[in-house]
C-alpha cells in the first residue's frame, strides 16, 4: 500500500503474551517450544514465560517454524478462534464493557497499537455493510497471512462473545489467497462464510451489527479501561500514535471548544481529510468531543469540589440541564451519583 508505514523488523514487541496459547496448540499437536524458537535468540524456558519482550524478526522466524512444523496454513485461523476476549489486555476489558457492538469494534480498531506492532485495522463503512480491513504494519511478508488471520478469527470470536452469536452478526471473513484447504473446512473452522482471492483482508459485517447491543456492557468500567489504553498507546513503542489520539491530545490541551476546523489547521490537513480519516477509525470528531468531555468531567467529580453547574460551564455546556443529560447517557448515572459514588470507593 503507498504510504504504509512499516516498523523494522528488529523492533521490539511488547511481549509474548499471544505466543504462549498458540505454545499450547502447537503441544498438542507434539511440537515442543525448543523446535519453534530454532534460529533466534530466545530460549525455550523464555518462550513459554509471560512478560518476555521479543522484536518482530523474532516472532517471524517462530511463526515460519510454527508454519512448517505443523505443515498447517490454517495455523492462525485456529490460534485466534481459541483466544478469550480477557486475553487482550485492557483492551479485551473496554471492549467487553461497550455498549454496543460497533463502540467496541472501535475501541478495538484504535487501540490495536497497544497489543501488537505487526498490523493495524482499518474501519470502512458502507451503505449496508461495513468492513474491518487489516493493514501490515511490519516488513514481514512470510508470517503476515498468520497475523491476520489471526486478527480476523479473534474479531469474530469476539464478535460472537459480545453480541451472544446474534444472527444479524452474519460475519463474512474475506482472504487474500485462495483456498488452502476445502472451503468447508473454512467454514466449518470460523462458523461463518469465507471468500477468497480478495483484495485484502478484512472481516465484513452487516451495518445493522453494529448495533446490537453488549451484554456485558458497562460505562463505568469501559471508561477505566479506556484511560489505561490511552496510558499505553502512549507508550507503545513504534508509530502507533493515531489520528483520534492527536485529536483527543489537542481537545484536551485547548479545550473541548476546539472546532474541526481548529482541530483540522493545527494538524495541518483539512477539515474534510480529517473526517475522512477519523471515519477510517470508527469515530468522529463530534464523538471525539463528547470523549474529552465526559474524561474531563469524571476527573473533575471525583477529584475537585466544583460545582456540576461549574463543571457544565467549564466544559463548554451553556445549560447544566444538558451537561447532566449527557453524562447520564456516557456513565448511566448523575454527576451527583457518580460524585457519591467515587467518594465512597476512595
Amino acid at each position: 500500500m503507498p504510504g504504509r508505514q512499516e516498523i523494522s523488523a528488529v523492533h521490539p514487541l511488547f511481549t509474548n503474551e499471544y505466543l504462549i496459547p498458540l505454545l499450547e496448540l502447537l503441544a498438542n499437536r507434539g511440537i515442543s517450544p525448543a523446535q519453534l524458537v530454532a534460529n533466534t535468540r530466545l530460549s525455550p524456558r523464555a518462550l513459554g514465560q509471560p512478560g518476555t519482550h521479543i522484536s518482530a524478526r523474532e516472532y517471524d522466524q517462530i511463526v515460519r517454524n510454527a508454519y512448517r512444523l505443523s505443515n498447517d496454513p490454517l495455523l492462525g485461523l485456529e490460534h485466534g478462534r481459541r483466544m478469550s476476549i480477557a486475553s487482550h489486555g485492557f483492551l479485551g476489558f473496554a471492549v467487553m464493557a461497550s455498549e454496543t457492538l460497533g463502540e467496541g469494534l472501535s475501541l478495538a480498531v484504535r487501540y490495536a497499537g497497544t497489543r501488537t506492532g505487526l498490523a493495524r485495522i482499518r474501519f470502512r463503512q458502507g451503505q449496508d455493510e461495513c468492513a474491518l480491513e487489516i493493514i501490515r504494519a511490519a516488513a514481514l511478508p512470510d508470517s503476515y497471512p498468520f497475523i491476520a488471520h489471526n486478527i480476523l478469527s479473534t474479531l469474530v470470536t469476539i464478535a460472537r462473545f459480545l453480541t451472544r452469536n446474534n444472527d444479524i452478526l452474519a460475519p463474512i471473513i474475506r482472504l487474500v489467497e485462495s483456498a488452502q484447504r476445502p472451503v468447508a473446512f473454512y467454514e466449518q473452522l470460523l462458523g461463518c462464510d469465507v471468500e477468497f482471492n480478495c483484495d485484502q483482508y478484512e472481516l465484513v459485517l452487516p451495518k445493522a451489527a453494529l448495533s446490537l447491543e453488549v451484554s456485558t456492557a458497562n460505562s463505568v468500567a469501559r471508561h477505566s479501561a479506556e484511560q489505561e489504553c490511552e496510558r499505553l498507546l502512549a507508550e507503545a513503542p513504534g508509530e502507533h500514535i493515531d489520528l483520534a489520539s492527536r485529536v483527543r491530545t489537542l481537545l484536551i490541551s485547548y479545550g473541548s471548544g476546539l472546532s474541526l476546523e481548529d482541530v483540522a489547521e493545527r494538524l495541518r490537513i483539512s477539515a474534510r481529510s480529517l473526517n475522512r480519516q477519523l471515519a477510517q477509525l470508527n469515530t468522529s470528531f463530534r464523538k471525539m468531543v463528547e470523549e474529552v468531555r465526559r474524561e474531563q468531567a469524571t476527573r473533575l467529580l471525583g477529584n475537585s469540589s466544583m460545582k456540576v453547574s461549574e463543571i457544565a460551564e467549564q466544559l463548554g455546556y451553556t445549560d447544566t440541564s444538558n451537561f447532566v443529560r449527557a453524562f447520564r447517557k456516557w456513565m448511566g448515572i448523575t454527576p451527583l451519583n457518580y460524585r457519591k459514588l467515587t467518594k465512597h470507593v476512595s
